[in-house]
């Protein structure tokens, strides 16, 4: 099954495959936008709800990172890829399931500060990796840029409440943008992932 994986990530069409995801991104921007004003008729298309297009889509786009994080550890023998994978399929099953936002409403404790180890963990990862990517040649800036992007959006969520849990000014701006920064994020670290492993694939 990896085999069929790694043959068939060889043969994608990196460039057909960012304008076709790219594109995606904005639509499901442009209809969660248009959804503040349709709530009722576009409700699945909440950028900051769970189980909806948005969500899905992004969980898929996670897990499909995971994926190619497997694959490009298999080729390149190195256990940090598996670790970054594992990382990426909690990112996934969050952004399905919201289970930060659910946790934080129980314990009554802030998410990111129970999120601190795996975030701790990811940081650390985020910059073994790009050093491996820096040293195959490869992908890099495409994972600079996502890394980049992950921050500015898990900044916009941490601003877009007030001290009552309450939307702030200018929540809906940051929820559009924190969101679409995240799948951003995910395509870039996917398309970084697709260098590495036809890199190491062709030098073996």
């Amino acid at each position: 099954m990896l085999d069929a994986a790694h043959r068939l990530a060889l043969r994608i069409d990196t460039r057909r495959l960012a304008l076709i995801v790219g594109a995606l991104i904005a639509v499901l921007a442009v209809m969660g936008i248009l959804r503040y004003g349709n709530k009722e008729q576009l409700g699945a298309f909440n950028l900051d709800g769970e189980r909806n297009v948005p969500a899905v889509f992004s969980a898929a786009l996670w897990t499909v990172v995971s994926g190619l994080a497997v694959l490009v550890g298999r080729a390149d023998r190195w256990r940090a890829w598996d670790a970054f994978a594992v990382v990426t399929l909690v990112v996934a099953a969050d952004e399905f399931g919201e289970i930060h936002e659910r946790l934080e409403n129980k314990t009554g404790i802030d998410w990111q500060l129970l999120y601190l180890p795996v975030g701790i963990l990811a940081a650390i990862l985020f910059v073994a990796i790009g050093r491996r990517l820096w040293r195959l040649g490869v992908g890099f800036t495409l994972f600079a840029f996502a890394a980049g992007a992950g921050v500015v959006s898990q900044l916009l969520e941490q601003v877009q409440y007030g001290e009552n849990d309450e939307p702030v000014r200018g929540y809906r701006v940051m929820v559009v943008s924190e969101e679409v920064l995240e799948m951003t994020a995910a395509l870039l670290i996917g398309l970084a992932f697709l260098a590495a492993l036809r890199r190491i694939d062709d030098s073996s």
